[in-house]
């Protein structure tokens, strides 16, 4: 990468109540910016009320920020506003450890296509003993697209933002989102109705090492719900009752129809011994469960809080 028109980055790390796995990560943040020439900066942006990451973000010498508005659209929306006008934002989850060449993957992206956006890819590890059933099940994936393709959806826990580019089309993470998730969804929609763009980093990648506690049927199932719910919020936002009354009801009607329809294929699937294609149908029927909810109003935030 050459020093020409090369972009200041600020690489921001929204933590939670996570101070154990950040000084693993910033050493792997600070190896990948010193293998790059545009220069760079760490912030960590703590949405913990209590500041937990304070302490930590001084011992390991990086910037903090603290967000008391809870939940993880305002703590993203944060680090936006930290951004000075000629930084793009790297924006990276607090469990995630970047792979060789994750940053570079990022920038040269954008230097190359110059988008309001740059979203890397998650690699999703399986802890050795998982259920078969589950690890086959695709309840955490992600598709590898090639790198420059343009995408019409976002995920951020590996992005790059530029966040001159958002600020111009006006567009802000929705914080009414924080704890029911679907904000990054949301403001992908929002890039792409305004005019931006979101390209794919195939070079980019950050690894999930999937904690135990996610490995559970009973996880899975309430996160495919919540996805489910989450659709059904994002997709049946109108500015008329009448408008949203109708996108609710095909909604519900969808999600009647699948529920069905994916039982039978998981029914069809365990006669014939295929543990992967149960567990895809059963997925299934648990996100249409969760639209029918979502259409309906129930809602069951994926990020909810315990009071206090």
């Amino acid at each position: 990468m050459t020093a020409e028109a090369a972009p200041a980055v600020l690489i921001a790390i929204p933590t939670f109540r996570r101070a154990e796995l950040l000084p693993e990560l910033v050493e792997v943040v600070r190896r990948e910016a010193n293998a790059i020439e545009p220069p760079s900066r760490i912030l960590l942006v703590d949405n913990d009320p209590d500041r937990s990451a304070e302490a930590t973000a001084t011992a390991l010498g990086v910037g903090y920020r603290h967000e008391p508005v809870p939940g993880i659209a305002a703590a993203r929306q944060s680090a936006l506003d930290a951004a000075l006008d000629h930084e793009l934002v790297v924006m990276i989850d607090d469990d995630l450890v970047p792979e060789p060449g994750w940053l570079e993957g990022l920038v040269a992206v954008w230097m190359q296509h110059r988008p309001a956006v740059v979203m890397g890819y998650v690699r999703y590890v399986w802890p050795e003993g998982t259920d078969p059933w589950i690890a086959g099940g695709g309840f955490l994936r992600r598709t590898r697209v090639p790198s420059g393709e343009r995408l019409d959806g976002l995920k951020t826990g590996n992005v790059l933002v530029d966040a001159a580019q958002v600020r111009a089309l006006g567009v802000r993470f929705d914080v009414s989102l924080g704890l029911s998730g679907g904000s990054d969804v949301q403001f992908g929609r929002d890039v792409i109705a305004s005019g931006g763009e979101i390209v794919a980093s195939a070079e980019s990648v950050a690894r999930d090492d999937i904690a135990a506690s996610r490995t559970t049927r009973a996880f899975v199932r309430r996160r495919a719900i919540c996805q489910g719910q989450v659709r059904a919020r994002l997709y049946t936002r109108a500015d008329s009752s009448a408008s949203r009354l109708a996108k609710r009801a095909g909604f519900l009607v969808g999600g009647l129809v699948r529920v069905p329809a994916f039982a039978a294929g998981e029914t069809l699937a365990r006669v014939r011994g295929d543990v992967p294609a149960s567990a895809t149908y059963r997925r299934r029927r648990w996100f249409a469960q969760g639209r029918i909810l979502g259409a309906i109003g129930l809602d069951e935030f994926e990020y909810a809080r315990p009071a206090g």
